[in-house]
């Protein structure tokens, strides 16, 4: 069994070793996200995070940056829900990890709500998917709007940046 400190040694790091290595077996993340993979002969062949299933789950996972990983050796996967080779999901992961940068450095603390701000207007015009994310404000914290929206991810949060970058929302305490 292989376990890790994420603050120490980045996930992408942890699963490119694995990957390079061939190995088979479960990885477990455990942290402020959890989440799953599998790996058969170095491939990601599975995985599970939030709620979310294969690339959207990878996608999320890519995000972790704290926490611990957990790798037992051998262990077969539930079934597959990802056909990637493993350059390409270590491409994949790499990408996704820069892409999260932005979103992670103004929303770091997934447990704080959403609040409208006074500066915030009816008025404000938005589009149809900041319409879906925006509809989720006030009524659960940043975790569980990424959990429960039926957009991607990383999605629902890029499509909330603008609107705490211009002050119309922010990031409250739970209620």
């Amino acid at each position: 069994m292989l376990r890790s400190d994420l603050s120490e040694f980045a996930f992408p790091a942890l699963l490119q070793m694995l990957l390079s290595g061939g190995r088979t077996g479960h990885m477990r993340v455990q942290g402020a996200l959890f989440g799953e993979l599998w790996l058969e002969h170095g491939e990601v062949v599975y995985a599970d995070a939030l709620g979310r299933q294969g690339s959207a789950a990878l996608e999320l996972l890519s995000c972790v940056r704290t926490g611990e990983l957990l790798f037992e050796a051998g262990l077969s996967a539930p079934g597959r829900n990802l056909s990637v080779g493993r350059d390409a999901a270590l491409r994949q992961l790499m990408v996704d990890e820069d892409a999260w940068q932005p979103i992670l450095q103004a929303f770091p603390d997934w447990g704080l709500w959403l609040r409208f701000t006074s500066r915030w207007s009816e008025q404000q015009p938005v589009n149809r998917s900041q319409y879906r994310a925006l509809a989720l404000v006030g009524r659960m914290s940043l975790y569980d709007m990424v959990q429960r929206s039926d957009l991607g991810p990383r999605q629902v949060l890029a499509l909330l940046l603008p609107f705490k970058q211009a002050g119309l929302i922010e990031t409250t305490p739970p209620q």
